[in-house]
C-alpha cells in the first residue's frame, strides 16, 4: 500500500516543528533529512511512497541546487520551499524550477498546512523543456504524436 510520505530536507532542523504541526491534522508520514545525501538516499530508496518534498533551501545542503536536480527528473512530487530569504523575490525563482509553493520564514504553521494539504494527492504536471514541449506527459495522445513527429510519416 503506497504511503503518503512528506520528505523534509531542512539542514538545521528549525522548520521540523513547524512541518509535524502542520502535518499532524493529516494522514502523513514524516520523513526529516538534514543532508543532501540523506534526502537522495531516501529519495532513491522509497520515492514511490514520497507524495510531497518540503525543501528548506538553506546554503548548508544546497538547497537551491537541489531544487534545480529535481527539476530535471520527471514526474517528481509537489515542491514546496521554504526559505528565509525574501519570498516575493525568491517564489518567481522557485516557480520556473517547477516548486508548488514557496514560504517565507517564521513560517505560518496554518500556511503550511494549507500548502501541504493543497499539494498532496496532486498529480505530477507534464514539465516541459525550454522550447515548451512535454518532456513527462504519459497521455496516449500525446505520446503518439510525438513519436510521429520523431520518425516522420509512415
Amino acid at each position: 500500500m503506497k504511503r503518503n510520505v512528506v520528505l523534509v530536507l531542512d539542514a538545521d532542523a528549525d522548520t521540523a516543528r513547524a512541518v509535524a504541526i502542520a502535518a499532524s491534522n493529516g494522514n502523513y508520514d514524516l520523513r526529516f533529512t538534514r543532508t543532501s545525501r540523506e534526502f537522495f538516499q531516501f529519495w532513491n530508496e522509497d520515492l514511490e511512497n514520497v507524495a510531497a518534498i518540503v525543501l528548506d533551501v538553506d546554503p548548508g545542503v544546497h538547497g537551491m541546487a537541489i531544487l534545480e536536480a529535481l527539476d530535471a527528473c520527471e514526474n517528481i512530487p509537489p515542491v514546496i520551499v521554504v526559505s528565509a530569504l525574501e519570498e516575493m523575490l525568491l517564489e518567481s525563482v522557485v516557480r520556473r524550477h517547477g516548486a508548488a509553493a514557496c514560504l517565507g520564514k517564521p513560517l505560518s504553521v496554518a500556511r503550511l498546512a494549507r500548502a501541504i494539504d493543497k499539494t498532496l494527492g496532486r498529480v505530477a504536471a507534464p514539465r516541459c523543456d525550454l522550447w515548451g514541449h512535454p518532456m513527462n506527459c504519459t497521455c496516449t495522445r500525446h505520446t503518439v504524436s510525438v513519436v510521429q513527429e520523431l520518425t516522420g510519416p509512415n
